[in-house]
């Protein structure tokens, strides 16, 4: 490769960072005006200095297309005039050669004119770049797809008779397994696992003394990895992580396989429910994403995985919903809850929340409607949280016994 080819190759890889011709010169060291060439030279293209934005004409069979690519703004426009009508998006994205990988098709319109003996079109559509985080994610479920892992066979528990049925609700807040300890020294991720393991274990057996449980209701996400892929939360803040995330992210999706498998012997279904953070939005829908694959010939497992930010779920006489707490106050939580969830409230005499994100608990009765905020699952601290003074709160893992009559009739807690 020559070295104009190298620098070709390098300043098409850093465009995406929609940067001044300056920072690439400097990047790259190189002057301005090699900048400005270099630019003109890509994909046959041509430049405006003003604008910011690529102007490109491609020719596709007898299709000539204009296409204007605004590097600020991370939007393309494209137009061209066809003698055949476009009569769906997806001979659009043939025709034009569209790269779905990159670019999301906002909207495009047909304007008609000639006559029936020689009939025109001009059509126009507007692309929307994929932000980094779907790319991934696009990727990452087209491997889900041809994904085929194998997970053992556990046999379901018998029930006792002299017991009634009840639900254990186990939601996982606030793990953060990844996170460096800026205190101490409790940096061993894998003591992490085992900890929390062994006292989720003790907390259904403890349910199971009184009921028999033929549900466990598994609330997963809510930042267990403490950060996204970058290093940053979802948000953008930068975090201080024990391990790579391509690491962290295996052994916390292993850490969970075996958890589910515990809760098989030990519970008859098992639900679980994804419920987005603020610290790994992304990365925990990933998780859950490949922890469905990994049980999809399980008959006991239920998923919820869907990405959004309130879930509702009921069991007997109960209505539950859950938030993870770090945007909408508990007063307007349970606002939201019978409007949200009108077509089943009325079926139900017990109602409550359940959030976490402030790493210490409170409960409040809101009119009826029970809120409970769960401690994290994690002892430790960040160089934030102790220069602020948020320190010294008593973490542990929280399960609720959820009789199918009365509601909850027990809390066990288990401190880590």
């Amino acid at each position: 490769m020559s070295k104009n080819q190298d620098l070709l190759s390098q300043l098409e890889e850093m465009l995406h960072w929609k940067k001044s011709k300056k920072f690439y010169a400097d990047k790259l060291s190189v002057t301005e005006a090699t900048i400005s060439e270099l630019l003109q030279k890509l994909r046959g293209q041509t430049y405006d200095d003003n604008i910011s934005t690529y102007i490109t004409d491609i020719q596709i069979d007898d299709l000539s297309i204009n296409f204007a690519e605004d590097l600020t703004k991370g939007t393309g426009e494209l137009t061209f005039d066809s003698k055949e009508e476009i009569k769906t998006l997806e001979e659009l994205i043939i025709k034009c050669n569209i790269d779905v990988t990159k670019w999301d098709i906002i909207k495009y319109v047909q304007n008609y004119w000639g006559n029936a003996n020689t009939p025109h079109w001009q059509v126009k559509a507007w692309l929307g770049k994929k932000s980094t985080e779907q790319v991934l994610q696009d990727a990452f479920v087209d491997f889900l797809s041809t994904y085929t892992p194998k997970s053992i066979d556990i046999s379901a528990p018998l029930y006792e008779l002299d017991k009634p049925f009840g639900c254990l609700l186990i939601n996982k807040q606030d793990a953060h397994y990844n996170r460096e300890d800026g205190v101490g020294s409790d940096n061993d991720i894998d003591k992490r696992f085992k900890n929390i393991f062994n006292k989720t274990e003790v907390i259904i057996k403890q349910a199971k003394l009184s009921n028999n449980l033929e549900k466990i209701l598994y609330i997963l996400g809510s930042d267990a990895f403490n950060s996204e892929h970058t290093g940053l939360t979802t948000g953008g803040t930068p975090q201080e992580n024990i391990l790579k995330f391509h690491e962290a992210f295996e052994k916390i999706c292993n850490h969970e396989v075996e958890v589910i498998q515990m809760m098989l012997t030990l519970g008859t279904n098992i639900e679980i429910v994804f419920m987005p953070g603020n610290h790994d939005e992304y990365a925990g829908w990933h998780m859950i994403s490949w922890l469905k694959v990994y049980f999809r010939n399980e008959e006991r497992l239920v998923f919820d995985i869907s990405p959004e930010y309130r879930k509702y779920v009921s069991y007997g006489e109960s209505a539950m919903m859950f938030n993870h707490g770090d945007k909408i106050k508990p007063e307007r939580l349970a606002a939201m809850f019978p409007i949200e969830y009108r077509e089943a409230w009325s079926f139900h005499k017990n109602f409550y929340i359940f959030t976490g994100d402030k790493h210490t608990e409170m409960s409040h009765d809101y009119n009826g409607i029970e809120f409970y905020r769960i401690s994290a699952f994690s002892t430790v601290s960040s160089k934030w949280e102790d220069k602020n003074g948020f320190t010294g709160r008593k973490s542990g893992v929280t399960g609720f016994l959820i009789d199918k009559t009365y509601g909850i009739t027990n809390i066990f807690k288990q401190y880590l």
